[in-house]
């Protein structure tokens, strides 16, 4: 009997505290990861509306745009065309989202430029930089109705985008 006492009493003594720290272990690490979230979801579809085009000597000209995103989760396709009198932009880009860290390549035809994509997205806003033989910084607010896109450049005529989209 006192054996058994023993036994139970040891197995009671190490096991309690151990089934404690596993338990308080999975609660942080439940709590400590992050909720995956789609910060892509509700930008896939089709886009249109207008803005303004500033240049680098500091004429603007008004623009008509239309934008097509496709995708996933963890990847986005888009594709933006906005035309002025005078010119035709075409930027394209491939996103990859990891945790919402954003990773990608870049191109526009009319000033002939391309390079890497790096920034964050979260639920409603994509923000980051470009870089390549065009620098600048792209923002991109969003609901599933409307977007906001705002570019600016470095080393090139144009020196921004404000675009206003809605859902078509």
């Amino acid at each position: 009997m006192n054996f058994t006492f023993r036994v139970r009493n040891a197995f009671h003594v190490s096991l309690v505290p151990a089934l404690g720290l596993a338990i308080v272990a999975l609660s942080a690490a439940g709590s400590a990861a992050e909720p995956t979230i789609n910060p892509f979801s509700q930008l896939i579809g089709k886009w249109g509306g207008g803005g303004i085009m500033t240049m680098d000597d500091g004429t603007k000209e008004r623009i008509a745009c239309d934008a097509d995103y496709s995708g996933n989760s963890i990847q986005l396709r888009l594709s933006i065309r906005c035309k002025s009198g005078e010119r035709d932009i075409r930027m394209s880009a491939r996103l990859s989202s990891n945790a919402g860290h954003l990773l990608g390549f870049w191109e526009e035809k009319y000033f002939n430029a391309a390079g890497s994509i790096a920034g964050v997205a979260t639920a409603n806003k994509l923000d980051f930089t470009v870089s390549g033989n065009v620098n600048g910084k792209m923002l991109v607010n969003y609901s599933r109705a409307r977007q906001n896109v705002s570019i600016t450049t470095k080393a090139v005529p144009l020196r921004s985008l404000k675009i206003d989209l809605k859902r078509r």
